[in-house]
């Protein structure tokens, strides 16, 4: 299968691994990014979260004649943002597409209808997937009104979560357990900060992390000594130097936190859905603690087994975190058996096997 991947320059926790994924399955030929996204290819443009790929920069009158000799089995719209619907726009005037899918990594529950009466899309990924038929009233106008009625619309929407490239990570064999309980996050919603608050002020736990703030994070009340300003120079400016150095460096800090703890908390922001903290945790192989996603996604972690769910109000926090630092067999198989699991089903390569799969079927 030959694959035209258009994306754009931004990081994109939900297309980028897949593309990883899909060119180590079918190879770098087959999966051709368009424009050409540097981050996917150029030593100095790698991002901390990515492995590189082989790959070329193709003119737009280069992927019009393939486009026109039927080169391409599918055309792959990764990205929502508008420099990709862009582009694809002035491709799609000037020739016929094949078989189309559309990545949604756009963390809301919204359905680009106007997408999809421009062009044939025939699968919709959707990563802040939500819906189930049935349940409530409420549930189900939530659905018609989200899909216009269209139930052909929403039978070929599918989630598409996020996914982690493994060999990105750094390599933390050996490190001790020294840490009871971590949670380093983005200072995005006031639960993160309340998190923060209960954890640090937990007696004879030893915790680790804070959160990191962006200008429009601010806006939430931080208890003094409970916040680690991280990546700050990063996200409100200084010298380009100075932030490509945080972004090197900080990374490698950020997982050593996480190897080194018994139990790492993760904790959705505004959204609904995971984020790539939830898998990474797991890949740690440290026992995950998060609240449960509200997006669906497929062969998720299991609560007890591949980790452990606490309430959304954080009212059992601190009962499971003393729980399971008291019990250190269980909580070293959950970690393990979250491993195991996350190895077989959330990986870069099985994420892009999932893709393939529905691909087949609907395409």
């Amino acid at each position: 299968m030959n694959i035209l991947y258009l994306t754009d320059d931004h990081l994109d926790y939900v297309s980028d691994p897949l593309y990883i994924g899909l060119s180590r399955l079918l190879g770098n030929a087959s999966v051709v990014d368009y424009p050409y996204k540097a981050s996917f290819h150029d030593p100095e443009r790698k991002p901390w979260c990515l492995v590189q790929r082989p790959g070329r920069c193709h003119a737009r009158e280069e992927i019009l004649d393939l486009l026109r000799d039927r080169h391409f089995d599918m055309v792959c719209l990764a990205s929502f943002r508008p420099e990709s619907l862009e582009e694809c726009a002035v491709l799609h005037q000037h020739v016929p597409f094949p078989p189309m899918v559309f990545m949604d990594g756009s963390d809301d529950m919204d359905i680009r209808h106007d997408l999809v009466a421009r062009y044939p899309i025939q699968v919709y990924f959707k990563r802040d997937y939500v819906w189930k038929m049935g349940g409530t009233l409420r549930d189900r106008y939530d659905l018609l009104r989200t899909f216009h009625g269209n139930r052909q619309l929403f039978e070929r929407t599918v989630p598409l979560p996020l996914s982690i490239v493994l060999d990105a990570l750094p390599d933390v064999s050996g490190v001790a357990k020294e840490i009871d309980v971590s949670y380093t996050g983005r200072a995005s919603h006031p639960r993160r900060a309340a998190a923060v608050e209960v954890l640090s002020s937990m007696e004879n736990v030893r915790f680790s992390g804070g959160l990191y703030a962006s200008p429009d994070d601010r806006k939430y009340k931080l208890k003094a000594g409970t916040v680690r300003r991280l990546w700050t120079k990063c996200v409100d400016g200084g010298p380009a130097s100075e932030r490509d150095q945080e972004r090197k460096q900080l990374p490698e800090a950020y997982y050593q936190e996480i190897a080194a703890s018994k139990i790492a908390l993760a904790l959705r922001g505004g959204g609904r859905t995971a984020s790539l903290r939830y898998f990474e945790i797991v890949a740690m192989g440290t026992m995950l603690l998060s609240d449960a996603p509200e997006t669906v996604i497929p062969d998720d972690f299991v609560d007890r087994r591949h980790a452990v769910y606490c309430r959304g109000d954080l009212s059992n926090l601190t009962s499971l975190v003393r729980y399971y630092l008291e019990h250190d067999r269980e909580r070293e198989a959950i970690a393990a058996e979250g491993k195991a699991h996350l190895l077989k089903h959330h990986t870069c390569e099985r994420r892009a096997e999932y893709f393939l799969n529905i691909c087949a079927r609907s395409l």
